[in-house]
C-alpha cells in the first residue's frame, strides 16, 4: 500500500526515507516542509485511506529528529547518521537491568537474557 505513496512522492520530486510505515520527507526549509505536509497529508488520508498519527507527525529540523533509533547531523557539509542518545540510554539501562547483582539471576540465566536482547535488538 505504501509503495503507491513512495511512487507519488517520487513523482512529486520529494526526497524521503521510509521503513515500513515510518516516513521522513526531507525539505530545504521549514516553510517548504509545512507546505509539503499540507499537500501530502490529504493524499495519504483521502486517496490511500490511511490514518496519520498527528502526535508523531511534525515539521522539524532533521538534527532534532529520532528516526528508527537514529539521529542525523551534518559534518563538514556532509550528512551523517548516528545512534540517537535515547536509544543508547535505553540499551545501557537494559544491560544494567540484566547484569545487576540484586536481580537474583544466575550466570546462565543472565547469558540467555543478554543473548535474547541482542538477537531481538
Amino acid at each position: 500500500m505504501l509503495n503507491v505513496c513512495d511512487h507519488e512522492l517520487e513523482k512529486r520530486g520529494y526526497r524521503f526515507a521510509r521503513y515500513a510505515d515510518d516516513l521522513m520527507i526531507f525539505c530545504k526549509s521549514k516553510k517548504v516542509a509545512s507546505r509539503t505536509l499540507n499537500h501530502i497529508l490529504p493524499y495519504i488520508e483521502e486517496k490511500l485511506f490511511l490514518r496519520v498519527n498527528g502526535e508523531k507527525t511534525q515539521v522539524a529540523y532533521v538534527g532534532k529528529v529520532k528516526y528508527l533509533g537514529y539521529s542525523f547531523y551534518i559534518y563538514k557539509g556532509e550528512e551523517r547518521l548516528r545512534i540517537h542518545l535515547k536509544s543508547i540510554r535505553k540499551f545501557k539501562d537494559k544491560i544494567r537491568e540484566i547484569t545487576g547483582r540484586s536481580n537474583g539471576m544466575g550466570i546462565e540465566v543472565r547469558k540467555i537474557r543478554l543473548n535474547q536482547g541482542f538477537e531481538a535488538g
